[in-house]
């Protein structure tokens, strides 16, 4: 029988009808991961306690943040969180406090060489009010990409800073990392510069996500290019998530909706 006739026949039965209907939905449909969310993501691909996550550009660690919840949640994952901008990096460490687990540094993360950092003011809102809670965790090496949003009306309170910043290798040299479980760079536009610091040969995270949105067509070419060997990339919305090979839960990631890149 057709499933158009079926839903016709209970209909005519309405209380029958809508509990077998419920009992469908709850029970025997499929249930799918909205393919555009790092977080469902992330928390069907790590799994267990023995988690080591490093993120950088960790803003204040919440907002539009995908892996608080998530670290939150699981209270033996370990993490080191990377923010250069002063008072961000206060809240950052205010959110998550002074947990052993988790680890911080007040840094921008380059080539190690000192360079002009571009932010927002926090007064920003005393003159425009209507601005969305995110404008204050603006920050990039490239000032462009701070005009890009809300039509440029941020101009007027960006910030220059001069800073030293740290190469990906001094960064893992200081705080000891040998395995890393998620590397989640966010970094507005400087992510692919980050990423191909990476020595793959000598640190493979299990699982790589990254900011695409602000990258050129070039830089999203090249991180493709340089991570598609060892691991399945896939696009989401803003970010690319990229899943090593060998994963112990790569099923997940096949069985998944979202573009799937190479």
């Amino acid at each position: 029988m057709e499933k158009r006739n079926i839903k016709l026949i209970l209909k005519k039965i309405p209380l029958f009808g809508n509990l077998l209907l419920y009992i469908n939905r709850r029970f025997f449909k499929k249930k799918t991961v909205k393919f555009d969310s790092p977080t469902a993501w992330l928390n069907k691909l790590i799994q267990g306690d023995n988690v080591n996550i490093i993120q950088i550009g960790s803003n204040d660690g919440v907002h539009g943040d995908p892996i608080f919840k998530l670290i939150k949640k699981n209270e033996k994952w370990k993490a080191l969180f990377v923010e250069p901008i002063p008072y961000l990096f206060q809240r950052l460490q205010d959110n998550y406090g002074s947990d052993n687990r988790f680890s911080y540094e007040n840094v921008a993360i380059n080539e190690g060489i000192q360079q002009t950092f571009y932010s927002v003011k926090e007064e920003a809102k005393n003159d425009l009010p209507n601005l969305p809670s995110w404008y204050d965790q603006l920050g990039s090496f490239d000032k462009k990409n701070i005009l890009k949003h809300l039509d440029g009306i941020l101009e007027p309170y960006i910030v220059e800073t001069q800073l030293k910043g740290m190469s990906l290798d001094e960064l893992f040299c200081k705080n000891e990392i040998q395995d890393i479980t998620l590397l989640h760079i966010d970094t507005e536009g400087y992510d692919w510069k980050i990423l191909s610091q990476l020595k793959l040969d000598t640190i493979t995270p299990e699982i790589i996500l990254f900011e695409h949105k602000h990258l050129t067509k070039s830089e999203k070419n090249n991180s493709i290019k340089f991570l598609k060997e060892a691991y399945l990339i896939f696009k989401l919305k803003s970010d690319f998530i990229c899943v090593l090979k060998s994963h112990k839960n790569i099923h997940f990631s096949r069985e998944l909706k979202g573009q799937f890149i190479n």
